[in-house]
């Protein structure tokens, strides 16, 4: 009976034992979740940071192209007025001297 008894408690002894292990294993494998999470917290803000900084050079660079392209249009526009400008005031001189002629001819 005593021997019995004792094997019992021994069992018992080694069950609360195993508990214990299986605490700390289950405390160090928090700590270790906890530990990468932290990481994984960490690179993914390295991430969206470097992936907003190439969004952001390239909405500028295309900023640019289009900057670059509406003076060009511009300075087109402005070419283009211009030479029409010369072309309706030659065409008014010439109307001019057309009235001028018809209005006054020559005896």
């Amino acid at each position: 009976m005593d021997e019995r008894d004792a094997n019992i408690r021994g069992k018992l002894n080694s069950v609360k034992d195993t508990s214990e292990e299986v605490k700390q294993l289950e405390e160090q494998a928090n700590a270790v979740l906890r530990a990468a999470r932290a990481e994984i917290a960490v690179a993914l803000n390295q991430m969206k940071k470097e992936t907003q900084a190439e969004v952001e050079a390239k909405i500028a660079e295309g900023r640019k192209k289009v900057d670059a392209e509406l003076q060009e249009a511009l300075a087109n526009l402005e070419k283009q007025k211009e030479e029409t400008v010369k072309a309706l005031d030659s065409q008014i001189a010439a109307l001019s001297q057309d009235i001028v002629n018809k209005v006054l001819p020559t005896a």
